[in-house]
């Protein structure tokens, strides 16, 4: 498993506290799971191909309340290709300026474009998880 980093992202939230929307950028070439030599093969052409691709974009199409959370459906664009996805939204916590939350989906990567590999090497399935802090916007 490896990293990303976020490089915007939104969560609106209407006036009874309910996610309504959410949306996420990551920077492809920062993915790090400490080392090196894996980290530059996921970054290539093989998988994130960083260099021509450098975000991986999630973006809700609905939100519908699920247990304690949410789930969001929408689409996550990798390489380039848009693919449907719901990721299962917990954690969600909101004051007046700040909130918090974790987002996470099980998707196989041969439905997302990153399938170089064959399965017997490596894992059919990304796992993908999001935790971030949002402040409120004016």
């Amino acid at each position: 498993a490896g990293d990303l980093s976020i490089n915007s992202g939104t969560i609106q939230i209407d006036e009874s506290g309910a996610v309504t929307a959410v949306s996420v950028s990551l920077d492809a070439a920062s993915y790090d799971s400490s080392n090196a030599k894996r980290d530059e093969h996921v970054r290539s052409d093989d998988f994130l191909s960083a260099e021509n691709f450098p975000t991986i974009e999630f973006q809700s199409t609905s939100v519908s309340k699920s247990g304690d959370g949410y789930e969001a459906s929408g689409s996550l664009t990798i390489k380039g290709e848009q693919s449907p996805i719901v990721l299962a939204v917990s954690e969600v916590n909101f004051d007046n300026q700040k909130g918090s939350f974790s987002a996470g989906a099980k998707v196989s990567r041969k439905t997302i474009g990153v399938d170089k590999m064959p399965g017997f090497v490596i894992g059919q399935n990304l796992l993908l998880s999001v935790s971030a802090t949002a402040i409120r916007a004016s």
